[in-house]
């Protein structure tokens, strides 16, 4: 079993246009294929707050900055062009998600 800390680190990395989630992502949307998963994942890795992990920190301090939306147009460049409004709502819908898991988990 993964542990979250292994999993969830180098968010920065892992939201870049060609790493794991946002290449799957684009590649899903070229082809029409599902891709509720890979929303679910984009929205958790936007939570992901560790003080030890330095992308995490600067992921939060780019949320407080930016907001979800701004902060993926500066992660992704010409977001607007890459992921169509209706993705953008889910993966944006997947990030309040996880805020109501972590306020009702602790």
């Amino acid at each position: 079993l993964d542990e979250v800390m292994r999993v969830g680190r180098d968010p920065l990395r892992k939201l870049d246009v060609s790493d794991r989630l946002i290449k799957p992502l684009l590649g899903t949307l070229e082809y029409g294929t599902p891709h509720d998963n890979l929303c679910k994942g984009i929205g958790a890795a936007m939570r992901y707050a560790n003080p030890g992990d330095p992308q995490a920190v600067k992921l939060q301090e780019m949320m407080a900055q930016f907001g979800p939306r701004g902060t993926l147009a500066h992660i992704i460049p010409l977001v607007d062009k890459k992921i169509d409004s209706e993705t953008m709502q889910r993966i944006l819908n997947e990030y309040d998600t996880a805020k109501v898991k972590e306020a009702t988990s602790g």
